[in-house]
């Protein structure tokens, strides 16, 4: 029941035109006994790796990280596949190669099947935690749609989707939400959703992926003590207060520039405090970040007295 309720919300005949070899890798998890299957009802060759699920993960570890996807790489290369696909362990998030294995990160799908929904809706709300790129917010305003943000986890923005009644979500790891298929991250959902607008256009992954705006991040850390962690952010809402086009403060301090951001944000596990930016140049993120971490810096010292 659920590889039928993820085939019949694509276009199957579309893909299976389009006689797509794939090179599948499900990390030895829950995705072993669904994606092949998927694949295969889509009409695309499947070649898969780690395909029997095992919890100790044998094949490599179930995080969808570049240095944890050597083998599928080389094998999309190899074999001359179209593409390559990656789940984590419990299957909620995929990772695309492409023809050239080159590996494609999670904030360049999320915009890419973004900007398809929107366009496909006319118009529409796009829900995201306040870590993700710009590049999605650039392709949904062109579509005619809206961005609205939310504090970081999937279940967060789950919520606000079935709130303000979006038509798509997501975050930049490859985890997408599709309402009217499930409120939660699907990584066999997000995997047909990508292959059928690879069909659709009959355009290869790397075409696709070069047409969508061009962001530099960096992320750093900053160590900063539990107990300080609180009046150090809201110091910096003030301090911080009218620089940049914007801010928002839903999850940390997030400031967005003419051409970029930064996103400053307690970790909930560590005693730091996470720096992140992106811009459009790999200089201006550099000293963007190296800014902020003077500033971040300085207001630990000022509170430690």
């Amino acid at each position: 029941e659920y590889i039928e309720g993820v085939v019949r919300r694509v276009d199957r005949k579309l893909i299976a035109r389009a006689g797509f070899t794939t090179i599948l890798d499900c990390a030895n998890g829950a995705t072993s006994v669904t994606s092949p299957y998927i694949l295969e009802k889509l009409g695309c060759r499947v070649i898969t790796l780690n395909a029997s699920p095992q919890g100790t993960f044998p094949g490599h570890d179930s995080e969808p990280k570049p240095e944890n996807l050597t083998q599928l790489i080389n094998a999309v290369k190899d074999f001359g596949a179209d593409f390559g696909v990656a789940h984590d362990g419990d299957g909620d998030r995929t990772i695309f190669i492409d023809e050239n294995g080159y590996y494609v990160h999670g904030d360049r799908t999320l915009a890419l099947v973004a900007r398809e929904i929107v366009e496909n809706k006319n118009g529409g709300i796009v829900v995201t935690g306040v870590s993700s790129s710009q590049v999605l917010e650039d392709v949904v305003k062109e579509a005619g749609g809206e961005v609205i943000y939310t504090r970081v986890g999937s279940p967060v923005v789950a919520r606000k989707m079935m709130d303000v009644g979006a038509v798509f979500g997501g975050e930049e790891n490859g985890g997408l939400i599709f309402p009217e298929h499930q409120y939660c991250r699907d990584g066999a959902m997000a995997m047909a959703k990508v292959i059928e607008i690879m069909a659709k256009y009959d355009e290869k992954l790397s075409s696709l992926i070069s047409k969508l705006p061009r962001y530099w991040q960096k992320k750093i850390s900053v160590p900063c003590p539990d107990g300080l962690k609180l009046p150090l952010m809201e110091n910096l809402k003030k301090k911080l207060e009218g620089v940049g086009e914007r801010m928002i403060t839903i999850d940390g301090v997030k400031i967005f520039f003419k051409n970029g951001w930064v996103l400053i944000r307690p970790s909930g596990t560590e005693s730091i405090v996470r720096i992140y930016a992106e811009s459009k140049s790999e200089d201006r993120v550099n000293r963007i970040v190296d800014d902020y971490k003077k500033v971040v810096e300085e207001e630990i010292s000022l509170l430690r007295g």
